[in-house]
């Protein structure tokens, strides 16, 4: 017998999803979520979503699992929207679900792969950086650097998997320039990237964080500009839009968690 058959596999699809968000105490920011796990409900109505954070805010993880079980799921998808596979998504999410799965055996627990560079990420920078562009005085291209930051972690593989990323972006990214930096526990600092690049002869640096959403590291990053912008006269800083809870974001969220969705469409 065939166990991918039509039928086999309809059983084996999960019927609820649980998307875990980091956690920040940004109100805009975990609107932005919200935004988002509405997004995903819109593209598969008959999906039971459910969205939990790993810190600072709740509903927690296991809070997350217990809702998704109450509403009825039995197979239940689980995506860390994590930019970066670090300790959250390779010990902290891992031991949750293990915990969860003695604490609800009734209901069947998988984690699925994090967000991570998935291709609709670069999809969404590449458009956050045209939308950026069209709002500028014209430039050429080669005339502009483009400073990728990133969160940054203690693990090297994370931060290579940003670093990997970085290098598609250039292959791709109309600029005549590209570095990357870190916020955090990884080099180069983005402090010490804001006085490197202005050496470097572009008239226009474009810093692009590499963030979902709103928060504090992305005001730590718009409030640090100002410093070499006043510094550096001859030099154009500006920022690209986070890349914010988009429909595109929805898609890859259900890519990821093995939902296929009638409602799903391709907007790029």
């Amino acid at each position: 017998m065939n166990d991918d058959s039509p039928t086999n596999l309809s059983a084996r699809a999960p019927d609820g999803l649980l998307i875990v968000g980091h956690g920040t105490r940004d109100e805009q920011g975990c609107a932005e979520f919200a935004e988002l796990v509405r997004h995903v409900e819109r593209l598969s109505p008959k999906t039971i979503v459910e969205g939990c954070f790993l810190e600072l805010v709740q509903p927690d993880v296991l809070a997350g699992i217990a809702r998704a079980k109450d509403r009825g799921a039995r197979r239940l998808s689980i995506v860390p929207l994590l930019l970066v596979a670090a300790g959250h998504a390779k010990r902290d999410i891992p031991q949750l679900v293990a915990k969860a799965a003695e604490q609800f055996p009734s209901i069947t627990l998988e984690q699925k792969a994090h967000l991570g560079s998935h291709p609709a990420i670069e999809r969404l920078a590449q458009r956050r950086y045209d939308e950026l562009a069209a709002r500028l005085t014209p430039l050429p291209a080669e005339q502009t650097l483009l400073l990728l930051v990133g969160r940054g972690t203690k693990d090297e593989a994370a931060n290579n998997g940003l670093c990997e990323y970085s290098r598609r972006r250039r292959d791709t990214i109309k600029a005549g320039w590209q570095e990357t930096c870190f916020l955090a526990m990884a080099q180069p600092s983005f402090e010490r990237a804001l006085e490197l690049v202005p050496r470097l002869g572009f008239p226009r640096i474009v810093v692009e964080p590499h963030l979902l959403f709103r928060g504090e590291l992305l005001d730590r990053i718009a409030a640090r500009l100002a410093q070499p912008a006043a510094e550096c006269p001859g030099v154009e800083f500006v920022m690209t839009e986070r890349l914010g809870p988009d429909v595109t974001l929805a898609q890859a969220v259900l890519e990821l968690a093995g939902i296929a969705s009638p409602a799903m469409v391709c907007r790029d």
